[in-house]
């Protein structure tokens, strides 16, 4: 595995680090420690005239921008290599989203991590807004941080059965996650109240039973497929649980994840296009953006 760390100087790119150290990889795991000055701190973030600035003049700007870029690198970079990792640092110039995701797909990088949100402090390389959008278009799996937990003791893996959530099932399998992890799986199966409501010429007793039917027959296959996965752990010695919820599924599973206080969420990128399916879909992106939790987007190197 090689990681790719985006980093900026702020508490968030610590809490990274933090994460990366709680989540117990191999000593000689790749981490590529990453910054980005963006385009509009070229000239030391002034707007001037193109024509007024010398060739001198735009040589030292550049020069102060990746002094204190190496700068953001070094704190992250050390903490690394103390802890066994193979770290190289890397400063690049251009839109963070863009050089990012580029680079990380240049470099075959199995995961993206990034802190959640960046510095308010305009002098500085935030990559606050830039985090969403790395997950959303990132080829590889991501983890946005939001918290550097010292040890990894609940997983959260939130799961629709379709072949992005076994994928994200086998990244987390492969990490490794330290044994004492406990991993809860959920589905969020549609909730069919209104459709009750809507059912034409049977009487209501009619349709509470097919309604009745019909879900007695998806929580079996959920419960099925969660088993099948809850197996998969438990074989690698790992404590596993499983929930069978119902509802929208953004709702369900923050809601589930307030209770459970995880130290990471994990889901696939994207759900399966069956809408009479478990669907996740853009439930990650959702998840992403209103979790207090760090989140894990799992995606499959081919996707």
């Amino acid at each position: 595995m090689k990681i790719l760390l985006a980093v900026d100087g702020s508490r968030y790119s610590d809490m990274s680090v933090e994460m990366l150290k709680a989540l117990q990889l191999l000593a000689d795991t790749g981490v590529v420690v990453m910054t980005v000055v963006p385009e509009q701190t070229f000239l030391g973030g002034i707007v001037i005239d193109a024509i007024r600035v010398t060739a001198a003049a735009r040589k030292k700007a550049r020069m102060s921008q990746e002094k204190q870029a190496m700068a953001i690198l070094q704190g992250p970079a050390l903490a690394l290599q103390e802890c066994g990792f193979r770290v190289e640092t890397l400063v690049c110039w251009g839109r963070p989203v863009e050089q990012i995701i580029n680079k990380a797909r240049e470099m075959h990088i199995s995961l993206v991590v990034v802190g959640a949100k960046g510095v308010s402090d305009s002098k500085r390389f935030s990559l606050g807004g830039v985090a969403h959008k790395v997950m959303k278009y990132a080829t590889c799996s991501v983890l946005l941080v939001r918290e550097g937990p010292s040890a990894i003791r609940q997983v959260f893996l939130a799961t629709d059965g379709s072949k992005y959530s076994e994928g994200v099932v086998r990244f987390l399998l492969d990490l490794p996650l330290p044994k004492q992890s406990q991993i809860t799986l959920l589905t969020a199966l549609q909730s069919h109240a209104a459709s009750l409501a809507k059912m034409p010429s049977l009487d209501l007793e009619t349709n509470q039973q097919v309604l009745a039917e019909l879900q007695a027959t998806e929580e079996k296959a959920a419960r099925a497929f969660l088993n099948k996965t809850k197996k998969q752990f438990e074989e690698r010695g790992y404590e596993a649980s499983l929930w069978v919820l119902r509802g929208e599924p953004t709702e369900e599973i923050l809601i589930a994840a307030r209770e459970l206080n995880p130290d990471l969420i994990s889901l696939g990128a994207r759900g399966l296009s069956d809408v009479h399916t478990f669907l996740l879909g853009n439930v990650a992106e959702r998840v992403a953006r209103f979790s207090r939790y760090s989140v894990l987007i799992g995606r499959n190197p081919e996707e």
